[in-house]
C-alpha cells in the first residue's frame, strides 16, 4: 500500500507482484477523517471514519451503504502499540499488537494463538532520518491465513496508520 503526498494522502494498492488492487483516497475537508477504499475498477469497498467524540482513537469500518462492519478502538492504556478491531456487534475478532516503534504488527485472534497477517512499515527508517519530508506512507501486509477477510485486514492496516503515525 502507497500513500502519495500528492495525492493528499491517497494511494493504489498492490499485491504481491506490484499489480494494483485497489486504491485508497482521503476526504480532503472531512472532520471524521473519511477515508475510502476501492477495488481496481473504482468500486468502493467501504468506508472507514474516525469518531468525533472519543478519549481514545476510534473508527468505524463501513459498507459503501453505511452500514457498520467493524469498529477499531485502541486500549486506553498500551505500553506498545495495539489496536483491538471488534466486529458490528462489539465482539471482539482482531488483536493488533506492535513493538515499540509501532512499524511492524501482528493481527492475532483474540486468545493471540492464530495469527492472520503481519502488517510492516517498509519505509520505516525515513521516519527517523526524516521524519520532517516524510509526506508518504509505504506497508506490506503479508496474510498468513488464507481464511482472513482481506479488506478488514486492509482497513485494519490503514486505522494502524491513522492512530500511530498520521498524526
Amino acid at each position: 500500500m502507497h500513500e502519495k503526498a500528492w495525492r493528499f494522502g491517497g494511494g493504489d494498492i498492490f499485491d504481491q507482484h506490484e499489480t494494483k488492487v485497489g486504491s485508497m483516497q482521503r476526504k480532503l475537508l472531512s472532520m471524521r477523517a473519511e477515508i475510502q477504499l476501492y477495488d481496481a475498477t473504482g468500486e468502493l469497498l467501504c468506508i472507514i471514519n474516525r469518531k468525533l467524540v472519543s478519549a481514545r482513537p476510534i473508527y468505524d469500518v463501513k459498507t459503501p451503504s453505511g452500514e457498520l462492519i467493524g469498529r477499531a478502538k485502541r486500549p486506553m492504556i498500551a505500553f506498545r502499540g495495539s489496536v483491538d478491531m471488534y466486529d458490528s456487534d462489539d465482539r471482539l475478532i482482531y488483536k493488533a499488537q506492535g513493538g515499540v516503534t509501532k512499524w511492524n504488527f501482528q493481527i492475532t485472534d483474540p486468545s493471540k494463538k492464530r495469527v492472520w497477517a503481519v502488517i510492516k512499515k517498509a519505509d520505516k527508517w525515513r521516519d527517523v532520518f526524516a521524519p520532517a519530508f516524510n509526506f508518504k506512507d509505504r506497508y506490506v501486509i503479508h496474510v498468513e491465513d488464507p481464511e482472513a477477510d482481506r479488506l478488514m485486514l486492509l482497513a485494519y492496516a490503514i486505522i494502524i496508520d491513522n492512530v500511530y503515525h498520521d498524526k
